[in-house]
C-alpha cells in the first residue's frame, strides 16, 4: 500500500515537468476553465463528458418555418376590426364692438355685446380589412351646439376592392380628392361642401360615388360616377380625371358632366419651386348653375347659359419644421362673381332669399377677386404657446377679415386660445356685413384628442 501511494505521488510531481518539456498548449489549458461554469467544480467523470458531447453534436429538432407574409399583405390585412375617432368640448366667449375706437375709449366690457357658445363634437370610424383585396370604412360625426339639438350624420361609408391589381374601385359615400387649392378650390365640383378659408384643413363631406382608379407607370387615371341626390339613371354625373407626372410637377386634367347642369373642364398643377410648394387650378364652364340677382330696374333674377366662364387660382405653401413655421398664400379669380357692386344685405337679395329664387349657395363668393394668407408658428421659443394669423380679403368690395390668435396648451388634451377678429369694410360687404367691427374671443378646448 505504501508503494502504491509513493508511486502516485511521483506520478503527480512528474506531470508538470513532462508538460514543460513537450511545450504547453495554453489553449488546451484554459479550454476546460472556459467551458466550466463559474463557481462549479470541474467535471471529472469521463462518462459525463461523453454525454455533453453527444448533446452538443446532436442536431436540434427543426421547427416549422412560419409562413412568409408579403409586406403588402401585412399592411393591407387586419384580422381585427379597427376603431378610432376624436372628441372635443369647446367653450368660446366673444365680445363685439361696432367701432374700432369704442373699446379703447368706453371700456371693453361696457359697450360691447358679449356671447358664449358651447360645442360638443365627436366622430367615430371603423376600418375593416379582411383581406388585401377588400376593405370597408365608415365614419359617423356628431355635434351639439347650444341651443340647437344633436346633429348626427354618416360622414363616410365606402368599400375598396380591385381587379387583378389593375383597376381599383371605391364605392359609397366618400370625400373626393379633386382640387389642389388650400383656401379656395374652384375646380372641386364633386364634394358637397366648399373649403372654409377659416378652417382650410377641415375634412369636407363628399358625395355618393363610384371611383375607378387605373395607375399606369407614374401616372393615374380616374373615373367618378356620382349618384348623389338623384332619382333618374340619366342624372348620374360622369367625371374623368387624368394625373400626369412631368418631372417634379403633376398635371391634372379633368371634366364634369351631368344632365341639366353646365359642363365643366379643369386643370390643376402642383410642384416645388426652391423651398416653396406651388399649386394652381383653372376651370372653364359653359354657363353657370347659379342664379344671380339683377340689380338693374326692375329687380329680377337671371341665369347665365350661353357664355364661357373662367375661374382660376394660384398659391404656394412654405413649411419649415426646424423653425416650426408654416406659411400659405393664395389668389382666387372667381369668374362667377358679380361684375357690379354687390351687397349681401340689400333688400333685393333679402327678398330673393325669402322667395326662394336664390339660395345661400348662389351667394357663395359673390366677388371676383380674393386673397387669403396665413402664417403659423408653433412651440414659440420651445414653449407651450403657438401663434397664428389669418387674412382673407374680397378685393371687389374691399372688405376683409383679420384674425390673430394665441394658443396655449399647458397639458395634454387641454388648450386655451385668445385673439381678435377684425372685420373691415362698409355695411353689407361680404366680410363686413355690419361694417367695421372688432371682436375679442377667448376659447377653451377641454378633453379634446384622438383615440
Amino acid at each position: 500500500m505504501k508503494r502504491i501511494a509513493a508511486a502516485l505521488l511521483l506520478l503527480v510531481l512528474a506531470l508538470p515537468v513532462s508538460a514543460q518539456e513537450e511545450g504547453e498548449n495554453f489553449g488546451d489549458l484554459f479550454e476546460g476553465e472556459i467551458l466550466e461554469d463559474e463557481g462549479e467544480p470541474a467535471v471529472e467523470d469521463s462518462g459525463q463528458e461523453e454525454l455533453f458531447e453527444e448533446e452538443i453534436l446532436e442536431e436540434p429538432a427543426k421547427e416549422e418555418a412560419p409562413e412568409e407574409v408579403s409586406p403588402e399583405e401585412a399592411f393591407l390585412v387586419s384580422e381585427q376590426l379597427e376603431w378610432g375617432g376624436s372628441f372635443d368640448l369647446t367653450f368660446t366667449t366673444q365680445v363685439v364692438w361696432d367701432d374700432y375706437t369704442a373699446p379703447w375709449t368706453a371700456g371693453f366690457w361696457n359697450e360691447g355685446s358679449s356671447s358664449l357658445t358651447s360645442k360638443l363634437s365627436a366622430d367615430l370610424f371603423f376600418d375593416a380589412r379582411p383581406d388585401r383585396y377588400f376593405r370597408v370604412f365608415g365614419k359617423v360625426k356628431a355635434a351639439c351646439q347650444y341651443p340647437t339639438d344633436w346633429e348626427v350624420e354618416i360622414f363616410e361609408l365606402f368599400s375598396d376592392f380591385q381587379f387583378k391589381d389593375l383597376l381599383f374601385f371605391r364605392a359609397g359615400k366618400q370625400t373626393v380628392q379633386w382640387g389642389v387649392g388650400y383656401f379656395f378650390s374652384p375646380a372641386d365640383v364633386l364634394n358637397l361642401v366648399s373649403i372654409d378659408p377659416e378652417e382650410p384643413e377641415a375634412q369636407r363631406e363628399g358625395p355618393i360615388a363610384v371611383k375607378t382608379h387605373f395607375p399606369f407607370a407614374a401616372h393615374n387615371a380616374y373615373l367618378y360616377l356620382v349618384a348623389n341626390e338623384i332619382d333618374k339613371p340619366y342624372e348620374i354625373a360622369v367625371a374623368p380625371k387624368l394625373e400626369l407626372l412631368l418631372g417634379n410637377y403633376e398635371l391634372g386634367i379633368g371634366a364634369f358632366y351631368q344632365a341639366d347642369l353646365t359642363p365643366k373642364g379643369m386643370l390643376t398643377l402642383t410642384g416645388p419651386l426652391w423651398d416653396l410648394d406651388l399649386f394652381a387650378e383653372a376651370m372653364i364652364q359653359w354657363g353657370s348653375d347659379r342664379t344671380f340677382v339683377d340689380f338693374s330696374p326692375p329687380p329680377d333674377t337671371n341665369t347665365i347659359e350661353d357664355e364661357l366662364l373662367f375661374s382660376g387660382t394660384a398659391g404656394f405653401s412654405y413649411i419649415n419644421t426646424d423653425w416650426n413655421l408654416s406659411l400659405f398664400a393664395q389668389y382666387f379669380f372667381n369668374g362667377q362673381g358679380y361684375k357690379e357692386e354687390f351687397s349681401a344685405t340689400s333688400i333685393l337679395v333679402s327678398n330673393a332669399l325669402l322667395s326662394g329664387d336664390i339660395t345661400s349657395a348662389d351667394l357663395l363668393y359673390p366677388g371676383r377677386h380674393y386673397l387669403a394668407a396665413s402664417v403659423g408658428l408653433t412651440e414659440v421659443l420651445d414653449s407651450d404657446f403657438s401663434l397664428s394669423l389669418l387674412y382673407v380679403a374680397n378685393f371687389s368690395d374691399r372688405s376683409g377679415l383679420i384674425t390673430p390668435t394665441l394658443t396655449w396648451t399647458p397639458i395634454d388634451h387641454v388648450s386655451f386660445n385668445s385673439g381678435f377678429r377684425i372685420s373691415h369694410g362698409t355695411y353689407g360687404d361680404e366680410y363686413a356685413p355690419s361694417g367695421d367691427t372688432l371682436a375679442f374671443t377667448f376659447g377653451a378646448s377641454l378633453g379634446g384628442g384622438r383615440f
